[in-house]
């Protein structure tokens, strides 16, 4: 292997550090998003080419892969329109496509596990990123609850079938609809969307409907699954393998200066 070789494996180095550093940055930033999911940096060795009888390392590659089936800490939070998912799934949702006192929605779903849910101006149900929650895939309306003075809300249930119910403030009770979660057999390839939300791939393939043995709380959250702890260790661990290949580029520019006094 050559001097340059040496200085381009470094050079990888300090790029693939660089890149797990922000993923580190933006869980840590994201510790107290509700349902946030927290990514880790995957490494693997590139191998240079070469004649057969020497392998030379070749640099490092870089891969992103978020943590979809780490469950998150359910933490009531009082707020009966929040809603927390309990073992697999996601809430089904829609973007806003019109204005907030005039929403519309197209045909496209998205799905995610932030449930911090509360009603706009028409009572229909949004989270803190802005996704509507529908009752499934073929509703027409996002969930509404009622609003006003005379029937407000207390709270919410969600029964192992999926019956969403409301408790008005008079203590009496209203359907909301029959509440169905979106449900992956390869959930580690939906893509990233804004705001804790995720879109099907092609490698994803279609969602099944229903609540399939989770459950759905109401009045709770399920919390970032992103350990500051965890991220702390992480962080220094980055750092140190950062500053290791940084000393490989200062040593391979010593024996280079070297090498040309050689012939000075």
């Amino acid at each position: 292997m050559s001097l340059m070789d040496a200085l381009s494996n470094a050079i990888t180095g300090t790029s693939a550090q660089s890149f797990a550093l922000n993923n580190i940055s933006g869980n840590i930033a994201n510790s107290t998003t509700a349902g946030f999911k927290s990514t880790d940096t995957s490494f693997a060795d590139m191998l240079a080419q070469t004649e057969a009888g020497t392998q030379p390392a070749g640099g490092v590659a870089i891969n992103t892969r978020s943590n979809l089936g780490l469950q998150g800490t359910v933490a009531s939070t009082g707020i009966a329109t929040n809603l927390a998912i309990g073992g697999d799934g996601y809430f089904v949702v829609r973007q806003n496509l019109g204005t907030a006192s005039a929403p519309s929605f197209g045909s496209a779903l998205a799905y995610t596990r932030r449930g911090d849910f509360a009603p706009d101006a028409s009572g229909y149900l949004v989270n803190g990123a802005g996704y509507y929650l529908f009752a499934g895939a073929s509703t027409g309306a996002p969930v509404q609850v009622p609003t006003t003075a005379t029937s407000a809300l207390s709270s919410l249930s969600v029964s192992p079938a999926g019956a969403l119910t409301g408790t008005l403030s008079d203590g009496s009770t209203q359907a909301l609809g029959t509440l169905a979660l979106a449900q992956f057999g390869a959930r580690d390839t939906l893509a990233s969307l804004y705001g804790g939300a995720f879109v099907a791939t092609a490698s994803t393939g279609a969602p099944s409907f229903g609540l399939n043995g989770a459950t759905v709380t109401g009045g709770s959250v399920e919390q970032s699954n992103a350990s500051i702890s965890d991220q702390f260790s992480k962080m220094i661990e980055t750092q140190q393998a950062y500053s290791s290949n940084t000393k490989v580029i200062s040593t391979v520019n010593e024996m280079l200066q070297s090498a040309i006094a050689m012939y000075v």
